[in-house]
């Protein structure tokens, strides 16, 4: 027969390893590998503009009641400092061939796109180093261009930060704010 000591021994230990069980799961399953099952989900859009086959991928975020974009420390995303537009990797956008990218003539492959916001102008970057985690090991010597472009505002907010292709551009949407890059053929293609 077992004593009273031998019994809660036996409960306490096990109690331990029921304990570090729960721990080891509720850790696996916030922090899961799975870009799905992110709480900034892995999104992605293709099209064909003009001919040219482009991609874009980027984490989505949520606004989730949070101030997005605005001046002072209260904002997530804070105007005048540069942001990986996204979570987690920073966007990548990639294009078959070469391709204007509003005005500037961009080569095909693989680039970051970072931006600066602000009220009034956001500034696009295409980085040459389009495999990085946020915007941490950016460098501007590797740019191959900056744009500006005017934000406007809807009415309506859209919760999960979204990139797309339409109507020949490429166009953001996240919160209360749009704006839109247009994307055309190189001139020697339009000859």
């Amino acid at each position: 027969m077992k004593s009273v000591f031998q019994i809660r021994t036996y409960f306490r230990s096990n109690s331990v390893l029921i304990l570090y069980a729960t721990i080891i799961a509720v850790a696996q399953s916030s922090c899961t590998s799975d870009p799905q099952k992110r709480p900034s989900p892995l999104r992605t859009d293709s099209a064909t503009v003009r001919g040219i086959d482009a991609y874009i991928e980027f984490s989505s975020p949520g606004v989730k009641d949070r101030k997005i974009f605005g001046s002072g420390s209260e904002f997530l995303v804070p105007y005048g400092e540069m942001w990986r537009t996204g979570a987690n990797n920073a966007t990548y956008v990639s294009f078959g061939s070469d391709i204007m990218v509003d005005t500037f003539l961009l080569d095909s492959g693989r680039y970051a796109l970072f931006t600066i916001p602000d009220e009034r102008e956001w500034i696009v970057i295409f980085n040459k180093e389009w495999d990085q985690w946020g915007s941490y090991n950016y460098k501007d010597s590797l740019d191959a261009f900056r744009l500006k472009v005017a934000p406007w505002y809807a009415d309506q907010s859209q919760e999960r930060m979204l990139f797309y292709f339409a109507e020949d551009s490429l166009k953001f949407r996240w919160d209360k704010v749009r704006w839109a890059i247009p994307l055309n053929l190189p001139p020697e293609a339009l000859r």
